[in-house]
């Protein structure tokens, strides 16, 4: 996690980082903690009194969905760190990383350990797909991409299922990554001594695996890319005709380690775009791909100040640039 202290003039003053601050994963408290932590830091760093209150707190959170689990958050916060803040206001992950970028809204898919996907329309209205953890989702992530690389070995030990390509390579790297020499080695990694990041971990191994050519390490990169462009199109329906009309054609904001892999996963990804846009989305004529230039906590702090009822100025023309760009040809 980062926080970034700014001036009411827009100015970054700090910037700190800390853990984990996904209250479903670490607990409310330690949640809590890592973000009081983050903010005197960056206090102290600014060379302010960390007893003077800050004016507004946002927060832009991974799992920052549910209003009552947002209100209990910052109810606790206010009771444990009266010093903090004088108002707070919470988004998703997703809405702050698109509020760093740009304020006419577009799609942003974050994909880093686990996954997530919100269409964000000029009006502020808002349409998710995913983002529902790794047991019932989290598709085209590091963890996903780990799973399926590792159930492939898994299926093909069995021979319940041919795999697509040689596992030799993955099966090796699996034994190494987590230490086992066998499958039976692996049930420890998998239940009792599960940990999502240190098993999402693992798609680094494969990542370097496919940039050396090994072709099932690259097959699992591109249906990440496949899975990832279906987020897409699931928001597209609801998307506002404005979004599609700019010089950029549809924005897209890739938030994520995971997007690191693009080479890896632009096949997938364009195709299925490309079969999408020739079916059913003929006024979908072409769309970039955007990186964000600061941290997510941008947007926080932007969304924050705005809920207390100040305006935070933000140079938009800075704080995220374009990496790929496609234009449908016109059948």
């Amino acid at each position: 996690s980062k926080a970034l202290l700014l001036s009411a003039t827009g100015d970054i003053l700090a910037e700190t980082d800390g853990p984990c601050t996904n209250h479903w994963l670490v607990g409310v408290d330690k949640c809590i903690e890592g973000i009081n932590d983050m903010v005197q830091k960056a206090k102290v760093s600014a060379g302010l009194d960390p007893d003077t209150p800050i004016y507004s707190l946002g927060m832009s959170l991974s799992g920052g969905e549910q209003k009552a689990a947002i209100q209990k958050l910052i109810d606790k916060m206010a009771e444990r760190f009266p010093k903090l803040s004088q108002s707070y206001y919470i988004t998703t992950d997703a809405i702050g990383a698109m509020a760093t970028a740009s304020d006419h809204g577009g799609i942003v898919v974050i994909t880093g350990t686990g996954s997530n996907c919100k269409l964000v329309n000029p009006d502020g209205t808002q349409v998710g797909c995913g983002g529902w953890g790794h047991m019932m989702g989290d598709e085209g992530s590091a963890y996903w991409i780990s799973h399926l690389a590792i159930k492939t070995v898994f299926d093909a030990k069995d021979n319940l299922a041919k795999p697509p390509h040689d596992i030799t390579y993955v099966k090796k790297a699996m034994d190494e990554y987590f230490e086992v020499s066998d499958l039976m080695g692996m049930l420890p990694h998998l239940y009792r001594n599960f940990q999502k990041s240190h098993f999402a971990g693992f798609c680094r191994k494969l990542a370097e695996g496919a940039n050396a050519g090994d072709a099932l390490c690259q097959y699992v990169f591109t249906q990440a890319g496949k899975v990832l462009a279906q987020h897409i199109i699931a928001v597209l329906p609801k998307a506002h005709q404005e979004l599609f009309s700019g010089e950029l054609g549809l924005p897209i904001l890739c938030v994520g380690s995971v997007w690191r892999s693009w080479e890896l996963m632009k096949d997938g990804f364009t195709q299925v775009l490309s079969e999408a846009q020739t079916s059913s989305y003929s006024h979908f004529q072409k769309y970039s791909l955007l990186t964000l230039r600061h941290s997510s906590a941008l947007g926080g702090a932007k969304l924050g100040a705005q809920n207390a009822g100040a305006s935070l100025p933000v140079d938009y023309t800075s704080t995220a640039s374009v990496f790929f760009s496609h234009t449908f040809t016109k059948q």
